[in-house]
């Protein structure tokens, strides 16, 4: 068994112990919780009917009959409306009959309720009724009756336990990330670097000593490997500063380190940098499903620009700033190595997502997102290049998917857990935590990535020209315009802007909207791998590109024939499910389409410009659905990105199949 293969079976063994012990407290502690809300319940509703007894009991200090008060509905009325929950409100005589009343209660088994109970609360048919006395100094004259739906009850604990599922699978995805990165540095790494030591001692290379262990277990053996590389070292420097003959007689064949130096041998692993390249898209994207939301209560007609526009301008210059950044970033990254170039972007999006937190205006947040994005784009760009050069040439398509399954599982669960915690503790502090969670990435990457520079060949600068020239080239235009584009703009436009705003709209709660988003990551993380697998055995990227679009194009249509929340989920389900099918064959398709131009230009830089120019969808779609929205509503904004997804898969098809047809035609655009 190698040890890649036992790293992933206890990882996995570990997680499945982890997610069966917290099923078991869950589903334990469920039914303590059922018992306690109905009580919690009618503490909320006292808090509520305080404000009114206080009202009614200093009338009666001033010598005013309960019977014959005025304005008291009215003020019942009011509380109502201030409290959606509260289904009635009734002030009920010491004799049982009903004095003043809110909500139009008829339901005859109530009122024979309200002429006994005067204190606590009870379940009464569908109503949850809560009874508060009214004291005087006589004694208690009657009772104030506050009632919720009873079903509320059952919703609370629906939610409870949706909420707990998203945990327990958040828990698990986070839980096997992290367990990786620990096998990793327990067992993996140690292992490797013992390899890689004794693999050069083979070759009389005794020039490098193990890195420290932190852990234990197999790095214990590198004490035990140092101390003698250390010996043989000191005993050959005592012999060369004493018979240089012999010492050179005796060296011969083998390496040794320079007196006062102590170079360290280290084993580059892919899990080092997965689990902060999860933390840090986990911190980012616990905004997601609350994001137009929070820029809502910014908004200002003094701006110029309509509400949608303004809802979704912040994510698009967000997407814009992370698109230039990332050419940047690739320089920036090869410059100043792995570990500082992380930890730096690290660092910048911690201060853009403070920043952000303590936003004021529309353009404090536009200008914090976009510091934000750049942070964000170093970060992609450093995890990307990694896993690329830390993964051997024959698994570097198997090293991608991982690199998107690490982004997809931290973008859902943070997504998922940001709406739970945002209806818990608000907006604000969810961004605070956001930025302390990434903090800490930017300690991990510190910590356990080596000091030392990229190897190899540094990439060159992007250059107009090699734009140009791919530019020229008919199929990768196709490619970019009718398939890469349209798909950014479904999923900014939809899942990231229309969708959250959708989903609030309809009444579902912050923690639901953040569940339903998750069915997006989930279809790209179940499918994935699978449909990348079958397009590179049937070599047909193109298929697998139509076929994703014209699923994108459903998804929307979805909505606009049922625009629930049901519908809503299927869709966002629908379209992970495309882009799984249709997103990662469009690399592969330029090269296949491209061959001369890439080679002209390079593969790097190739997919460098495709890259940058796709994310014009990115940018675009928040627009595209903001203008939508604001002439035709919700449901005529799903038809239109839905017919213009539609449009573009057709066209797509129509003319790429005519290429692939006429294999010549590729070559002669160029």
């Amino acid at each position: 068994m190698t040890t890649h293969l036992l790293q992933r079976r206890l990882a996995i063994l570990a997680t499945a112990l982890l997610i069966a012990a917290a099923l078991a407290v869950t589903l334990l502690s469920v039914r303590p919780f059922a018992g306690a809300i109905e009580p919690e319940m009618a503490k909320t509703v006292s808090v509520v009917g305080d404000s009114v007894l206080r009202l009614i009991e200093r009338a009666d200090t001033l010598g005013m009959p309960l019977d014959k008060l005025t304005g008291v509905e009215a003020l019942l009325d009011e509380v109502r409306r201030d409290n959606p929950d509260l289904r009635y409100l009734a002030v009920v005589g010491q004799d049982g009959q009903v004095l003043y009343a809110s909500g139009g209660i008829q339901d005859d088994a109530l009122k024979a309720h309200w002429r006994h109970q005067m204190d606590g609360s009870a379940t009464v048919g569908q109503w949850l009724d809560t009874a508060l006395p009214i004291s005087s100094r006589q004694g208690v004259i009657g009772s104030l009756h506050v009632g919720q739906a009873a079903a509320t009850v059952e919703a609370q604990l629906h939610e409870l336990m949706f909420d707990l599922v998203t945990v327990l699978l958040v828990a698990g995805l986070t839980a096997l990330e992290l367990l990786r990165f620990v096998m990793a540095a327990m067992v993996g790494a140690p292992i490797a670097a013992l390899n890689l030591s004794w693999q050069a001692a083979r070759k009389g290379d005794f020039s490098h000593y193990l890195p420290t262990d932190y852990f234990g277990g197999i790095g214990r053996l590198n004490h035990a490997s140092n101390a003698l590389i250390a010996k043989l070292n000191t005993s050959a420097s005592r012999l060369r500063a004493s018979a240089q003959a012999q010492f050179a007689e005796a060296s011969r064949g083998l390496q040794l380190h320079e007196d006062g130096e102590r170079p360290t041998l280290f084993s580059g692993a892919v899990d080092f940098v997965r689990w902060p390249f999860f933390l840090l898209i986990f911190s980012d994207s616990l905004s997601l499903s609350f994001f137009p939301m929070f820029v809502e209560g910014f908004y200002s007609p003094a701006y110029g620009l309509s509400k949608q526009l303004a809802l979704g301008l912040p994510i698009s210059l967000f997407m814009f700033a992370w698109a230039m950044a990332m050419p940047w970033a690739g320089l920036w990254c090869d410059r100043l190595g792995y570990r500082r170039a992380f930890a730096i972007g690290a660092g910048i999006t911690t201060v853009g997502l403070l920043l952000t937190a303590a936003s004021q205006t529309l353009i404090d947040l536009v200008l914090w997102r976009s510091l934000t994005a750049v942070g964000y784009g170093l970060v992609f760009v450093t995890a990307q290049t990694y896993i690329s050069n830390h993964t051997p040439a024959e698994k570097r398509t198997k090293g991608m998917a991982m690199f998107l399954a690490t982004f997809f599982a931290g973008s859902l669960s943070g997504a998922a857990i940001g709406g739970i915690l945002a209806e818990r503790v608000g907006f604000r502090p969810t961004f605070m935590l956001s930025a302390l969670l990434s903090l800490a990435a930017a300690i991990f990457v510190m910590r356990f990535l080596a000091r030392k520079r990229l190897s190899g060949t540094v990439r060159k600068s992007l250059r107009w020209r090699d734009i140009r020239l791919l530019l020229k080239h008919k199929p990768f235009v196709v490619i970019t315009v009718l398939a890469a584009i349209p798909s950014k703009i479904a999923l900014t436009g939809f899942l990231y802007y229309t969708a959250p705003l959708y989903l609030k709209a309809l009444g579902n709660s912050q923690s639901a909207v953040g569940r339903v988003m998750m069915a997006y990551g989930l279809a790209i993380i179940a499918f994935s791998p699978l449909v990348a697998q079958m397009a590179d055995r049937l070599g047909k990227h193109r298929w697998f590109v139509s076929l994703g679009g014209f699923a994108a194009s459903g998804a929307m249509f979805v909505i606009y024939l049922d625009a629930g929340t049901m519908g809503v989920s299927v869709a966002i389900l629908l379209l992970g499910l495309a882009h799984a099918i249709g997103v990662s064959p469009q690399l592969a398709l330029v090269t296949d389409y491209c061959q001369d131009a890439v080679a002209e230009v390079g593969q790097a830089t190739a997919t460098g410009i495709f890259r940058l120019i796709e994310r014009l969808g990115n940018v675009l779609g928040p627009l595209i659905a903001a203008v939508l929205i604001g002439a035709f509503g919700f449901k005529g904004a799903f038809y239109g990105m839905g017919v213009l997804i539609l449009i573009a898969a057709t066209l797509f098809t129509l003319v790429i199949w005519r290429i692939g047809s006429q294999p010549d035609i590729a070559k002669e655009a160029t």
